[in-house]
């Protein structure tokens, strides 16, 4: 059986996106992977096809394998598509990002204190079109 296909932006947004919960997910791990991470979603901004690299690593280890597949799940290309019955929409989340590029972060409290980027520091609050 093929794995599946996934489009290659929503392989780098799930990168980015996993970074914030490593600690809680890997432990004392989460700082190796968070670099190895970083590293490759800089050489994705210089050009470089990662996507292969970042599955493979997100695929090394259980606790972030189901983490990126629940995230990547919606993302996964079919040849046919159709819809779940019912209502649905998004989850309103504001949504910050490091300007370099290689981090997000959803507030999904008012109360929750907001992280920095751990490979460039500050984070910036994304335009709304980039939010959802």
């Amino acid at each position: 059986m093929s794995s599946p296909q996934f489009d290659p932006e929503a392989i780098l947004e799930c990168a980015r996106s996993i970074r914030p919960a490593l600690p809680a997910l890997l432990g004392s791990e989460a700082a190796l992977v968070d670099r190895q991470l970083a590293d490759l979603l800089t050489q994705a901004k210089a050009g470089q096809p990662v996507g292969t690299q970042i599955l493979e690593l997100l695929q090394s280890d259980p606790r972030i394998r189901n983490w990126a597949a629940e995230f990547l799940a919606p993302h996964q290309i079919s040849k046919g598509f159709e819809p779940l019955a019912g209502r649905s929409g998004d989850v309103s989340a504001a949504k910050y990002v490091c300007p370099d590029g290689d981090y997000v972060w959803y507030r999904r409290t008012t109360g929750e204190q907001m992280p920095s980027c751990p490979t460039h520091g500050a984070l910036v609050r994304a335009n709304r079109e980039d939010s959802m």
